[in-house]
């Protein structure tokens, strides 16, 4: 349907000003062209090779590639910080991500999955959890590296632009699905329920923890968190499910991000951990509370094993490919141990 690809490419450029707007990266223009120009590459491959090899339809493949561009700015963010002043490293690992990384990563795990013809290799991922975020996420890890953190952004500047994000995400949610039908209403109330649950779950955590931070910060924190879980099964899981993954995936990125020796990193790999925190627990939803794939509907706890295997594989994958880029980087000057990035 030509104009849900269309509303898939708004959503985007509406997801991609609010994460701009969230983590305000260095030379923010260059961050948006950068952006763009991996979100045309990744389309191009994508659409092209998936629909060459019958991976999925041309319009999802599409619709999908256009949420490379605010990931991009993050992954753009996490080089910049890591690197200061290097700006090949940036532009080398959000390319490499969105031409090589990115494509297969959509491509590939249909493929495998589709040889297979166990009921338990039926693995659900309908907004691309994998390439889009896992994938992504284990591209920053090695942007890990200890310093002293300043003051956090303050929670207005960055709880507003969230609301943008979750209304950005819920509209091009709802586009992949292709057609308006019974399952959009399900992926509405998936992607309205799920950042609600995930931002009251992280506030809890943190009112528990005695965090000192705004409560308006925390429940930003964790509707993000509840929404980037809510991507792989927001057409599969149901009504409470998808409350209870947002939930789940707000309290364990809340403990994530709060643990003492993971926030004395650096945002790049502090927040990589905190997403793939989020993405595995709704990775892992469908299969074990899908309507007719899950764990919950067949019994078989079989049904766990090929999401985690692609799960794993994914972020290895991601991983190793972007250790070229972070090499560009080159020895670490003793200013930048120090350097203040919040």
């Amino acid at each position: 349907m030509p104009a849900l690809v269309a509303l898939a490419a708004l959503a985007s450029a509406v997801m991609t000003v609010a994460v701009a707007a969230m983590f305000r990266p260095a030379g923010r223009r260059v961050a948006v062209l950068r952006a763009i120009l991996a979100t045309a590459l990744a389309t191009v491959v994508t659409a092209g090779a998936g629909t060459a090899l019958r991976a999925d339809t041309p319009e999802f493949l599409m619709s999908v590639s256009f949420a490379v561009a605010p990931v991009a700015i993050l992954l753009g963010a996490a080089a910049e910080e890591a690197a200061p002043g290097r700006r090949r490293v940036a532009w080398s690992l959000v390319l490499g991500w969105a031409l090589v990384v990115f494509p297969a990563s959509v491509i590939v795990p249909p493929l495998v999955f589709a040889a297979c013809t166990m009921p338990e290799c039926r693995v659900e991922d309908f907004g691309g959890g994998l390439a889009l975020l896992v994938s992504s996420a284990a591209s920053a890890l090695l942007a890990w590296r200890a310093h002293v953190h300043g003051a956090e952004q303050g929670w207005a500047r960055f709880a507003v632009p969230v609301l943008v994000l979750w209304l950005g995400g819920a509209l091009w949610l709802m586009s992949l699905e292709g057609a308006i039908d019974s399952y959009t209403g399900r992926i509405l109330l998936a992607a309205l329920l799920s950042p609600l649950a995930g931002g009251a779950a992280w506030l809890i955590v943190d009112l528990l923890r005695q965090a000192s931070r705004h409560p308006l910060r925390s429940v930003a924190d964790g509707v993000v968190a509840g929404l980037v879980a809510i991507v792989p099964g927001a057409a599969t899981v149901s009504f409470p499910w998808s409350a209870t993954v947002g939930a789940a995936a707000g309290a364990a990125a809340a403990l994530v991000y709060g643990a003492r020796r993971i926030a004395s990193a650096g945002r790049g790999g502090h927040w990589a951990l905190v997403v793939l925190a989020s993405t595995a627990i709704g990775y892992l939803a469908p299969a074990v509370s899908g309507d007719t794939i899950g764990l919950l509907f067949s019994g078989r706890i079989a049904a766990l094993l090929p999401p985690l295997a692609a799960f794993l594989a994914i972020a290895a994958f991601g991983v190793v490919t972007s250790v070229p880029s972070w090499l560009m980087r080159g020895p670490r000057r003793a200013s930048d141990a120090t350097r203040r990035t919040r």
